[in-house]
């Protein structure tokens, strides 16, 4: 089998999206929606990618993926026109056309699309969906499992518009045969503009016919509108939250909840109300996570309780049997097991031994103005509330830190600290 290249065709202007920023670039559960796409991409090509762009993306796309092949649509005259700016690197090869606003494609539906394609001769095969309401797609007109044409919207008679199998565009064929026959596409339509769909029917005329696979309606969205990003979002958000729910993960109001592409939750865990979850969270069995938390770049052992209202930064290690309780942040620390930072601190740049009490209102002064300083704490160390552990410095074992306390160097192991104000009680002036 000849390896496959993967065309990305992203040259549009996002004029309909409407935002300062071009769709491609907007969030899609923590990735971007071009990442989605060239994630896909990769695994079908390694490197083996040519992006269709315009002069606007091009360097942002050429930053993110550097590894692979740009060319530049200067006037959008269709995807036919997008495809021959990519011709000198497609001789001889077989082709996947993607498109770099449609990212939510899964590997499963290509693998059967390479299976297809491989079965029937290397000519070319198509992902084909059925929609309840096809208004706007183009109409797949087949005999048996052969495409033989794909009509746009604006060119269905009325018995056409009945047809519920639409096109998605993502194609896989034969190059050296698409380019010797692509010339023959029109620009005979409102906009000007020559349509890849349009090769279906030549290759019919041929009888060099196109096969289809069918796949779920919800992969083959795409973005034209900001409306269109937000609805995109909550079915994948609803796909992701499905996937951690058959898992064995309780999502208790999966509406409110938001996860990421790469959430991983063990099984048993619990998920309360209006919890987010940031890229880069893995989180072990029996997990609590309440209501109104915060989690980044960071790991949740097993048995662990975190919230409400809490936030855990990135590069944050939380260890097994932990609480963490409401308005708790924590960022770029260790936290031990069976440790207990129940409410109203700040923990930064720290490492927290085993059974280490936080009490409340206690911070971790880790910036001095020019650089983050380390706190070390050992296992056992009970810090009253109200205290301040100003960086760099270390609390040895089993020590106590009184409540209150500005504690500003280290502690030795089996000690109490307890720094305090003399207090002074004065008699209130009384008004004549």
């Amino acid at each position: 089998m000849k390896k496959i290249t993967t065309v990305i065709l992203a040259a549009g202007k996002s004029s309909r999206f409407r935002h300062n920023k071009s769709k491609i670039f907007h969030d899609l559960a923590g990735l971007s929606i071009i990442d989605h796409v060239f994630n896909l991409a990769f695994k079908v090509s390694k490197n083996d990618i040519i992006f269709v762009c315009n002069d606007q993306n091009i360097d942002k796309l050429r930053q993110k993926f550097p590894k692979v092949k740009f060319v530049i649509q200067k006037n959008q005259r269709g995807t036919a026109d997008a495809i021959l700016y990519a011709k000198k690197f497609l001789i001889n090869k077989n082709i996947l056309v993607l498109f770099g606003d449609v990212p939510l494609i899964t590997i499963s539906s290509i693998n059967k699309l390479k299976k297809s394609f491989y079965k029937n001769e290397s000519i070319g095969s198509m992902l084909a969906f059925i929609a309840n309401n096809p208004f706007g797609y183009g109409r797949v007109t087949t005999l048996g499992k052969k495409v033989t044409s794909v009509i746009e919207e604006l060119n269905t008679k009325k018995f056409e518009k009945k047809i519920n199998l639409c096109n998605s565009g993502v194609m896989m064929c034969n190059a050296n045969l698409l380019f010797k026959h692509i010339n023959k596409i029109s620009e005979n339509n409102i906009k000007k503009e020559k349509y890849l769909p349009d090769i279906f029917s030549i290759f019919n005329s041929i009888k060099k016919n196109f096969y289809y696979v069918l796949v779920p309606k919800s992969e083959t969205l795409g973005i034209n509108k900001i409306k269109d990003l937000i609805e995109l979002d909550q079915i994948f958000q609803s796909l992701l939250k499905e996937k951690l729910i058959n898992s064995g993960v309780i999502i208790q109001n999966p509406d409110s909840v938001r996860v990421s592409f790469d959430t991983k939750i063990k099984k048993g865990s619990i998920i309360e109300s209006f919890v987010q979850i940031n890229p880069s969270v893995k989180i072990f069995d029996n997990v609590f996570i309440k209501s109104h938390t915060v989690l980044e770049g960071c790991i949740v052992g097993e048995n662990s309780i975190i919230g409400p209202s809490a936030r855990i930064r990135p590069k944050t290690k939380i260890g097994k049997s932990v609480k963490i309780g409401n308005y708790v942040e924590i960022k770029n620390s260790e936290i031990g097991n069976n440790c207990s930072i129940s409410h109203l601190s700040y923990i930064g740049d720290s490492k927290l031994g085993n059974n280490v009490n936080i009490g409340a209102g206690t911070i971790t002064c880790n910036y001095d103005g020019k650089k983050k300083n380390i706190t070390v704490i050992k296992n056992n160390v009970f810090v009253g509330s109200n205290s301040s552990l100003v960086a760099p410095i270390t609390i040895g074992k089993n020590s106590t830190i009184g409540a209150g306390s500005v504690i500003a160097r280290n502690i030795p192991s089996n000690h109490l600290a307890v720094e305090r104000s003399n207090i002074r009680v004065l008699r209130k002036p009384v008004k004549k």
